[in-house]
């Protein structure tokens, strides 16, 4: 996968869930509640998993799951007392580490 379709499926992934919250925020003011928009989740799921399997990824690394849902700084610590900080701020800094780190022969 090339570094600009990597780009442009995480950017469809962080859009369709901007929409969610904005539909969700919309619905929630019609019914006078809390309404749970969650259609199309497995669209996104099919979407993360194909990213993995084509970046050989490991089904149960969750390195896309943090990246994209977890509300931290994306930094990654690395070496023996994680003293080495790697930053994937952009879905750019995060192509560049997963082909680093992930795309080795050996995997």
């Amino acid at each position: 996968m090339t570094k600009k379709q990597f780009i442009k499926r995480i950017n469809i992934i962080q859009n369709f869930h901007s929409e969610q919250d904005t539909l969700g925020v919309l619905i929630d003011k019609l019914i006078d509640g809390r309404g749970v928009v969650g259609f199309g989740d497995y669209i996104v799921q099919e979407i993360i998993d194909i990213i993995k399997e084509d970046m050989k990824i490991e089904d149960d690394d969750d390195l896309l799951d943090w990246w994209l849902y977890e509300p931290v700084d994306k930094i990654i610590y690395e070496g023996k007392n994680y003293e080495i900080k790697i930053n994937v701020k952009t879905a750019e800094q995060l192509y560049d580490y997963i082909i680093k780190n992930y795309n080795k022969p050996n995997k």
